[in-house]
């Protein structure tokens, strides 16, 4: 395999790796996001009138917020099908992939990941071969994370929309009984 042909699928092995991170900062941002307008919902929850319509979309609220916190961790650490970390060097020949951290720490010791390693790296064949299935399974990983990623989302959108209905109902109400009640 030309040289040109392993550079690329370093390329490709690097931006998963990148898309890796983004989603994971994603989901972070997310969750700040959303516990930042917990709090303010906390704040003017002492001051909403019980009625059905509040005690329904407090439900509501309750329910989209578990949610979308559930996806952001999902997206996080989310979980995929784990596959053999094993390498096939030959018909009769399977040795722990030195290129993942489960492959690695299944050796028992330095020496025989070092001989697993030199093993690995004799042709540029089975050195593609560890980053080809390391591209595999990190873009199955940001499958998974973007999944969630794009679910927590939307469930945030419409949790946080839920408080400013809430918000805006309980301006609405007080300001029509004529009195506004201190927050504080």
């Amino acid at each position: 395999m030309a040289d040109i042909s392993l550079s690329i699928i370093i390329k490709i092995l690097k931006n998963e790796n990148w898309l890796v991170e983004r989603a994971d900062q994603k989901a972070i941002s997310m969750l700040s996001t959303l516990g930042v307008f917990m709090v303010f919902f906390i704040v003017y929850y002492r001051v909403l009138p019980i009625n059905p319509f509040t005690v329904t979309m407090i439900a509501i609220y309750i329910i989209f917020a578990l949610s979308s916190i559930f996806s952001l961790i999902m997206a996080i650490r989310p979980r995929t099908r784990r596959t053999p970390d094993a390498v096939t060097l030959s018909d009769k020949q399977r040795i722990a992939d030195p290129a993942f951290y489960t492959g690695i720490c299944a050796h028992p010791n330095v020496e025989a990941f070092k001989k697993n390693l030199l093993e690995v790296l004799k042709t540029e064949e089975s050195i593609a071969d560890m980053y080809i299935r390391e591209v595999w399974a990190v873009a199955h990983i940001n499958a998974a994370k973007y999944k969630n990623v794009n679910r927590g989302v939307a469930l945030v959108v419409i949790t946080l929309t839920i408080e400013l209905i809430l918000i805006v109902y309980l301006f609405a109400f007080h300001i029509a009984e004529g009195k506004m009640p201190s927050i504080f």
